[in-house]
């Protein structure tokens, strides 16, 4: 009986120290759990993600500094990232990559001069704090919960996505805008919709933050990014690029995105503001190449500098100007803001193949026709 009791209570004791995976939301958060599974932060470990896997066997194939933040709830974060140990796919900590739990048991975020960091609240405790923007969260039997400032201004989202500089001291991401005040990614990123946040209070809500967290991977999103506008007089056409979002055009540097205007002329091209490649056009394309020390085109984690920086900030309008064949009666200008997650030429490189990471996505389009 005494020995009973006794397994009893180590059962009890494990199971108070066992972290939440994300599936375990879903007993109550069925269609945040759905969202979540489908977006880019569930995604996030070289287990699910193309890129960053190719990235990593190229750049680093035994130490893994990314875990930070691409499967920050790994129970061994520091020996992943040294390298003492290695990722592993059985492990749903590490392939739950940045968790529902992880992200709503976050307390503060520390600025430092190479990225932020988060600090965790999570202690092993039986029902553990996770925090929220709700100032009256619903009572549960898994967790308490409470409502925190990081959760409303965004803050909470630049403990991974502000900025990052690599060993050399150099700086290779930054999604913080220029003026550096903090972005609306919550109002942008987890837009309204439609539904409870749980299950069991059905109709308590009209509608709740989505954990889809569209980005760049959405056509969607491509859309409402940036909006493009033409005018044409004496030869010359106008085109006017206004980048929508509270960051830069390029937050990443695999991306490559530009703007790709033709004139047609019965039903045949007659001008194009590039023949081959989208960056012949510098002023409408946009792009960023790293270089080492020796000049040379390098991966980030080798870059000191740029050796091409094509970027537009946060809000920011440009009108690019071409002198073009004079026009006539029937011609028709289209422009077309054209997307990519990696750039083409990087993808080919590192021979990646998914078809939602090789594709473009089409975003605003305007056309003008001559009377």
């Amino acid at each position: 009986m005494k020995y009973l009791l006794f397994l009893l209570v180590i059962i009890s004791l494990n199971a108070q120290t066992k972290y939440p995976s994300s599936e375990s939301c879903n007993e109550c958060h069925e269609n945040i759990y759905r969202e979540h599974t489908s977006s880019m932060h569930h995604k996030s470990t070289l287990f699910k993600d193309e890129v960053h896997a190719k990235v990593k066997e190229a750049t680093s194939k035994n130490s893994y500094k990314c875990a930070l933040c691409h499967m920050p709830a790994a129970k061994d974060l520091r020996s992943i990232m040294s390298g003492e140990k290695q990722p592993d796919p059985n492990d749903y900590r590490q392939t739950d990559g940045v968790s529902c739990f992880y992200c709503h048991q976050i307390s503060k975020i520390y600025d430092s001069k190479a990225h932020k960091i988060n600090f965790s609240n999570y202690k092993g405790d039986n029902k553990p704090m996770v925090f929220g923007n709700l100032k009256k969260p619903y009572e549960s039997n898994e967790h308490e919960s409470m409502d925190n400032e990081i959760y409303k201004n965004s803050e909470v989202c630049m403990g991974c996505h502000s900025h990052k500089q690599n060993a050399k001291g150099f700086e290779v991401c930054n999604t913080k805008n220029q003026y550096d005040k903090t972005s609306d990614c919550i109002g942008c990123h987890m837009t309204r919709t439609a539904g409870t946040v749980e299950k069991e209070n059905k109709g308590m809500r009209k509608d709740y933050a989505s954990h889809n967290f569209l980005g760049v991977h959405s056509q969607k999103m491509i859309k409402k990014a940036v909006k493009l506008e033409l005018s044409y007089k004496n030869e010359v056409l106008e085109l006017t690029i206004n980048n929508k979002m509270g960051h830069s055009i390029i937050t990443h540097p695999m991306r490559l995105k530009f703007v790709k205007t033709t004139i047609t002329r019965d039903k045949q091209i007659i001008w194009s503001n590039f023949k081959e490649s989208p960056i012949e056009d510098t002023e409408a394309s946009f792009i960023i190449v790293f270089k080492d020390n020796e000049g040379n085109t390098s991966m980030p984690s080798d870059a000191v500098d740029y050796k091409l920086n094509r970027n537009l900030k946060a809000s920011q309008t440009k009108v690019v100007k071409y002198k073009v064949p004079k026009l006539q009666k029937g011609d028709e200008i289209k422009s077309a803001w054209i997307s990519y997650i990696v750039n083409p030429q990087i993808a080919k490189k590192l021979d990646i193949k998914s078809i939602d990471i090789i594709k473009p996505y089409m975003g605003d389009e305007e056309s003008l026709y001559i009377y």
